[in-house]
């Protein structure tokens, strides 16, 4: 056997022979040891690595970025059931609004059905106390506030209280009360008084 091996063996045949082996042996070596120095930038293909079945154990970890990867391509993070609230708020629940029974105007919500007549003093410790304790509570409109609310509403009868104040000219240590007497804004002042009496609405902040 080794003697008819011998006869059949040429340079040829012996180099062929080891081209083979070089061939498969080199590519095996290039399979396992490519590294990232032998792989030219913007060379690898999305559908290369879904050909050769790659993992994320192929990767070094912590080197891709957002320009690598098409983040509309990625799902919802693992166990994210907050991603999308803050505090376990929605976006909807942090919108700000107005509080039930008030109407946006002039930056601020006012009440849509003014209250019974009251003194000024008793008024504005009402619309204080609006909404407590989870509310920061409310407070009467300026002159402009409740003038613009008039152009949705209709003016309480007798007229609307407002927060500006002054010194009575002829009582001392009294404060005289704007409030508005008809719709288109005129205004007329009242006694912080029982008999000053007047209707009014409170006004509060947008809250979410």
């Amino acid at each position: 056997m080794i003697h008819t091996l011998r006869r059949h063996l040429s340079y040829a045949n012996v180099m062929s022979t080891l081209a083979v082996f070089i061939a498969l042996g080199g590519s095996s070596y290039a399979m396992t040891q490519i590294g990232s120095r032998q792989i030219a930038n913007n060379s690898i293909r999305g559908e290369d690595v879904r050909n050769r079945s790659l993992t994320e154990r192929d990767i070094k970890p912590n080197t891709l970025t957002g320009r690598s990867i098409k983040e509309s391509r990625l799902g919802r993070v693992p166990r994210a059931r907050d991603a999308d609230r803050v505090g376990g708020l929605t976006a909807a629940d942090l919108k700000v609004k107005c509080p039930e029974a008030t109407f946006p105007m002039a930056d601020v919500c006012i009440e849509s059905t003014p209250r019974r007549p009251a003194a000024y003093g008793v008024a504005i410790v009402e619309c204080a106390s609006t909404g407590l304790p989870v509310g920061p509570g409310r407070r009467l409109p300026t002159h402009g506030e409740l003038r613009a609310a008039l152009s949705t509403v209709p003016l309480a009868a007798g007229g609307e209280l407002t927060s500006e104040v002054y010194p009575s000219s002829s009582s001392p240590g009294v404060l005289e009360v704007l409030y508005v007497t008809d719709a288109v804004g005129s205004v007329a002042t009242t006694p912080d008084a029982a008999a000053g009496a007047r209707a009014f609405r409170c006004v509060a902040d947008p809250i979410n």
